[in-house]
């Protein structure tokens, strides 16, 4: 599973450290509804923020 995320940030253009860091630190605190926002296709809409 690991590999395939690490896959879409490949795909998606984002540093995969980056991404799982930022996804460590926010998994306790996002609604569950909003998991879709960890995804790292939306790390890049959600860092440039």
């Amino acid at each position: 599973m690991i590999y395939s995320f690490f896959a879409s940030c490949k795909k998606h253009e984002v540093n995969p450290f980056q991404w799982l860091k930022h996804t460590l630190e926010n998994i306790m605190s996002i609604n569950h509804k909003n998991l879709k926002d960890l995804y790292p296709q939306n790390f890049k809409k959600s860092a440039d923020l």
